[in-house]
């Protein structure tokens, strides 16, 4: 074993969370094949057990975040008399270990991958007319899979001044947050279809692909009119040597839902574990040692995304117990309407602060019963361009902070900047686009 490896092992691993993690895991690998009552009881305890150790181990704003919320949960379900759904909140959580620990595995392959290593190359040889397009498309093709990741990639090669960085930045945060869309590897996908379960993979991936591409071009339109489409094709082709393996990953994971009745977050899980043994049988040089060091590693770097994922859900369960009771004499919302404020509220939640983690399941638990027209494939989309935009645009994601600090710019300016015309562009095009598919998909046959 890895000498960096064992050094963090030590004597005191069972007290630390990541050993959780690694059992949960497993747990929800065992569940995709034999499900039990038992099963996913013994998953909501280990869960409650995996928050309670990390909480000495969170960041600050982690803490400043999910305590109120615990506090919220607890005081509605000792109001309303519904502490067992914080059980099955936990219960709920308990399979985001298993994605998070397959997102942190695919990661450390794909970091050893000979294709990133050939992009990194081809992007840099690009000339200036196609920057602009190469940092929005690359973000995507890239972010798909390696989420944040891709902005340490595209900033080490950024060039020019600091008008410059901020300019590769926006665009660079364009393109990434429009990969949780379609993308099975974003927490958003598995979040929101524990939101609205029974969705086939395929037909979130499909109708994302549609809308991404869609943005894409709003994007290039609004901001690169000077750059022909010979230019962006010239930098969209820079990321061939990527495209293979991300439509292999999609592929299989649309394939398994398809076949097997898996949801997106199941196919996922089922999933990469045997792209990772694929990948190790076909890739010459890469140590076991090191790649599990970084895998231990990373799942200590996703310990707050978890207890915040798993504070969300619970707030969540005890905040639909809650409203289930209570009469909100509010009819029917036309489904153009249900769309566009649930796309509303977490975009306009993340402008003041709020994380979409916890605006995602406000907005659904607010919004989706009244939308009584509107598909499940409709109203999962209209969520998770709510997250893009929020990914985009918001204070506390993840993904301005990372832009702001791999690109050196203020992350005020990229928040409050030139992509705000865009959210509010592409998310008015994007409503009429999803009403117009409703009404297609709830036309009789």
């Amino acid at each position: 074993m890895d000498s960096r490896l064992s050094k963090r092992l030590g004597a005191s691993w069972l007290l630390r969370p990541e050993p959780l993690l690694f059992l949960l895991w497993a747990l929800e690998l065992a569940r995709l094949a034999w499900d039990s009552e038992t099963a996913r009881a013994a998953g909501g305890l280990m869960m409650a057990a995996y928050v309670a150790l990390s909480i000495m181990r969170l960041r600050r704003a982690t803490m400043w975040l999910c305590a109120p919320l615990a506090i919220l949960a607890a005081a509605l379900a000792q109001a309303f008399g519904s502490w067992s759904e914080v059980v099955r909140g936990f219960e709920s959580a308990a399979i985001f270990m298993a994605f998070f620990g397959s997102i942190v595995l695919l990661r450390g392959l794909a970091d050893r991958r000979p294709e990133i290593s050939r992009t990194r190359r081809l992007f840099a040889g690009l000339g200036k007319k196609e920057t602009s397009g190469a940092f929005l498309v690359g973000a995507h093709v890239i972010g798909s899979i390696l989420v944040v990741g891709a902005l340490a990639i595209l900033a080490s090669i950024a060039k020019g001044g600091a008008a410059a960085r901020r300019r590769a930045a926006e665009a660079s945060q364009r393109g990434l947050c429009l990969a949780p869309l379609w993308s099975p590897f974003w927490i958003a996908s598995a979040f929101v279809a524990r939101q609205i379960p029974g969705v086939p993979a395929w037909e979130v991936m499909t109708l994302g692909l549609a809308l991404a591409a869609t943005g894409l071009t709003v994007a290039h339109l609004i901001y690169a009119r000077r750059t022909g489409m010979p230019e962006l094709w010239r930098a969209v082709r820079g990321f061939a040597p990527l495209l293979p393996p991300v439509a292999l990953c999609a592929a299989m994971i649309a394939g398994l839902s398809a076949a097997a009745g898996f949801g997106t977050l199941e196919a996922l899980i089922a999933t990469v574990p045997v792209l990772a043994l694929v990948a190790l049988a076909s890739q010459r040089g890469v140590r076991f040692g090191p790649l599990a060091a970084d895998l231990w590693r990373g799942t200590g770097q996703v310990r707050d995304e978890i207890v915040i994922v798993a504070t969300a859900l619970v707030l969540g369960r005890v905040l639909e117990s809650a409203l289930s009771g209570i009469d909100l004499a509010v009819g029917a919302l036309p489904p153009w309407a249900a769309v566009g404020c649930v796309v509303a509220a977490i975009t306009i939640g993340s402008l003041v602060g709020i994380h979409q983690l916890v605006s995602v399941v406000v907005a659904l638990v607010v919004f989706a019963p009244l939308a009584t027209n509107v598909a499940d494939v409709v109203m999962t989309e209209a969520a998770l361009l709510g997250w893009a935009f929020a990914s985009m645009v918001g204070v506390t994601a993840v993904s301005t902070a990372t832009a702001s600090a791999m690109f050196s710019v203020p992350r005020i300016q990229l928040v409050y900047g030139p992509n705000l015309m865009f959210v509010a562009a592409f998310g008015a095009i994007s409503v009429v686009l999803l009403a117009i598919v409703n009404e297609i998909l709830s036309a009789p046959s």
